[in-house]
């Protein structure tokens, strides 16, 4: 079994960290609450609503690390139903970017098929390491599905635990990100032509 310090701790030293301020937290809990008790009317939610709030709290936390890193808000504080907010977090930004966030000691749960690129965080406690870009292609390479805890999930067979944080992509700002964007796009697309 993989375990999580063996490939995080060696790369932590590069990673920016970002903190929140407490006045932040408590938005971020209110916020939550209340899209879980909206949520609770979709089934999904309904069958696998188990840590929810955790789930909530942890991932907006990441996406509010990032858009303090980055110096922009993006962050849509609207709620509503599921397919309509279903989106990159980074849409606004005219970014096809997801933001997976992970308590510190747990490997991040990505789709096993990734079809955009993510930008991983690890939380600490407060410190919120901002660990870099990660590709389509190191998403759909490095994972496992031995590191989905959660047993309903694993059943489920559609998401998997990625380990590969040393293939992450480190950026400084959100013109570095829209670069290393842009070279992913352009690789792809020209991976793409080249295979037809």
């Amino acid at each position: 079994m993989k375990r999580f310090e063996d490939y995080f701790v060696p790369e932590m030293d590069k990673y920016p960290v970002m903190k929140l301020t407490q006045g932040t937290e408590l938005k971020i809990r209110q916020f939550a609450n209340d899209v879980i008790k909206e949520k609770l009317k979709e089934k999904l939610h309904q069958k696998d609503g188990s840590s929810e709030k955790i789930r909530w709290f942890t991932g907006v936390s990441g996406e509010l690390a990032v858009e303090k890193y980055l110096g922009v808000h993006f962050f849509d504080w609207r709620i509503g139903n599921s397919e309509k907010f279903n989106s990159p977090d980074l849409r606004k930004l005219g970014l096809n970017i997801g933001i997976k966030t992970v308590e510190y000691g747990k490997f991040p749960v990505i789709h096993k098929k990734s079809k955009k690129p993510e930008i991983i965080v690890v939380k600490s406690g407060n410190r919120f390491f901002i660990c870099g870009l990660a590709s389509i292609d190191v998403l759909n390479t490095y994972q496992d599905d031995d590191l989905i805890l959660a047993p309903k999930l694993r059943a489920r067979n559609v998401k998997s635990g990625f380990y590969g944080f040393k293939h992450l992509l480190p950026f400084s700002s959100l013109d570095h990100l829209q670069q290393l964007y842009e070279g992913l796009q352009s690789k792809q697309l020209h991976s793409f032509s080249y295979s037809r």
